[in-house]
């Protein structure tokens, strides 16, 4: 048996992407995924209703970066108005009033 020394591995990494089938934006460490923020589509605009990350990936800014890149690619593809039902979405915007115009339906 063969060990692999520190130089032979490469560090694992986290990787975002949209999973349109559960209405989920996920976070993957390597190729398994270790958070979501899921988002359901209203008559009334999309609601950001839930974000969840492994405790063991907690505290290292993944939940941030991972609704930065569900924000990023809501504002490409929706005219809809987002609204924040999740207190982490709610809080993360409150954070980034860049990012507030985002609450209003645009045309």
């Amino acid at each position: 048996m063969t060990q692999a020394n520190a130089s032979d591995t490469t560090p694992a990494e986290y990787s975002y992407s949209k999973d349109p089938g559960n209405n989920r934006y996920v976070v993957h460490y390597d190729d398994e995924i270790v958070g979501f923020a899921s988002y359901r589509e209203l008559a009334d605009g999309v609601h950001f209703d839930h974000t969840v990350v492994d405790q063991a990936h907690q505290g290292t800014g993944v939940a941030s970066k991972l609704v930065r890149f569900a924000l990023d690619d809501f504002e490409r593809t929706s005219k809809l108005a987002l609204i924040p039902d999740c207190s982490y979405v709610d809080a993360w915007l409150k954070r980034h009033p860049d990012y507030q115009h985002l609450t209003e339906a645009r045309a």
